[in-house]
């Protein structure tokens, strides 16, 4: 079993919002020590390998009966967050829109459909998930997310992903008031969306590629975009420890108007790599070209977060039927993500996370850390027994450390 005690130390965050009870704030560090330390991460399984009583009745109704504001609950997470400096956000962040597919294989999950998965290549059955990430130069944490459900042609009743991404930066301005000045986003949010106009309304900054056929005006008529790939410059620039040919000019764009537009092609050894080429976007007209390149290279923390909540924390392994039980597990494992990532010398959790960007090192470090002590002990304490050996690895593990007290 997973080693968490400093997880567990970090739940205790919970015991300050408002928007859960007190039995409610123990079945949310329940469920999101599950989704660290259990190696199931459904309801059942959290149940089983966390509650000693494996009471998965109580902690089912906990995600879709008992009455609590999951959205409250997220903007308490990210006021927490604030209080730690590791993890407090700057107007020299980044906010970052994109969205996500977690394969599923029955029908009766909320927005379950079909959705091409540009990470598979393929399209697959699932649910689409479209995120608002916070990140910068010393951390990184989930803001909030929508789930898309997939329309018929003359389905007028959804929101599309475009709705969705604009109701999301609505949010984040009217309601969180997130001070980074700069959104990224990839190619389909920036194509048709008006969400780049949506974001200048805030006075804040944008930065997003351009699809190979977007029409440009240059030398007085529209062009395909990739059509200007000939005039990239053939002196070498160099952007974190990669090599780049760019060209750059301030162009009309259909739909977008006047924009700085940036060509990046990047160094490569990899001969399968396909369009090395970057056709960058964005309403910072005076920025230098390589800060350009350099920001919109933070987009790949959304990627690590992605992958890292698929592998380690259950993104995927949801099975709620309800719109509720589901939005719940979503907003829990963005808590459970957080508070992994918050850095021992600025939190007064007492928390051990190092600031590797894997939230997989992460866990082994604990699992290190966790060997460690128990050795240091025996080493110390060789005038004890074997019982009083096994009460400190009780202190080690999640079946023990769990509250053996949770309560319907």
């Amino acid at each position: 079993m997973m080693p968490i005690t400093d997880f567990l130390s970090c739940t205790r965050v919970f015991d300050e919002f408002e928007s859960l009870s007190s039995a409610q704030r123990q079945h949310a560090k329940t469920y999101a020590t599950g989704l660290v330390a259990a190696s199931n991460k459904t309801v059942a399984g959290i149940a089983r390998e966390v509650l000693p009583a494996g009471d998965k009745r109580a902690l089912n109704k906990f995600l879709t009966e008992y009455d609590w504001d999951e959205q409250q609950f997220n903007h308490e997470r990210l006021e927490e967050l604030q209080k730690h400096g590791e993890t407090r956000w700057s107007k020299d962040g980044y906010i970052i829109l994109d969205d996500t597919i977690t394969d599923k294989a029955g029908d009766e999950v909320p927005g379950v459909g079909h959705f091409y998965d540009h990470a598979e290549g393929d399209t697959v059955w699932g649910q689409d998930l479209i995120y608002a990430f916070y990140a910068d130069d010393k951390t990184a944490y989930p803001l909030t997310f929508r789930l898309y459900e997939k329309q018929d042609e003359d389905d007028q009743e959804h929101d599309t992903k475009y709705d969705l991404a604009r109701e999301i930066v609505t949010e984040l301005e009217d309601e969180v008031g997130v001070p980074a000045d700069t959104y990224l986003f990839d190619s389909w949010f920036a194509h048709e969306s008006g969400l780049p106009e949506q974001i200048e309304s805030y006075g804040k900054d944008w930065i997003g590629p351009l699809r190979s056929n977007r029409q440009v005006t240059y030398g007085g008529e529209e062009i395909r975009v990739d059509a200007l790939a000939e005039h990239i410059d053939t002196v070498e620039r160099n952007v974190e420890d990669d090599t780049y040919h760019i060209w750059t000019k301030k162009l009309p764009v259909s739909q977008l108007g006047d924009v700085k537009l940036v060509l990046a092609e990047k160094e490569t050894d990899d001969e399968d790599e396909e369009n090395p080429v970057k056709y960058l976007a964005t309403n910072k007209i005076d920025a230098p070209s390589e800060h350009i390149i350099r920001s919109y290279g933070m987009r790949w923390r959304i990627e690590t977060f992605f992958e890292d909540s698929k592998q380690d924390l259950g993104l995927g392994d949801c099975e709620m039927q309800t719109d509720e039980g589901a939005r719940r597990h979503w907003h829990l494992l963005m808590a459970a993500y957080s508070l992994v990532r918050l850095d021992p010398e600025s939190s007064a959790l007492g928390t051990v996370r190092s600031k590797a960007s894997s939230l997989r090192a992460n866990l082994e470090h604990s699992l290190k850390e966790a060997v460690y002590n128990l050795l240091s002990w025996v080493r110390d304490n060789d005038d004890r027994g074997v019982d009083d050996l096994m009460e400190e690895i009780d202190h080690l593990f999640v079946h023990s450390t769990a509250d053996a007290n949770v309560q319907s």
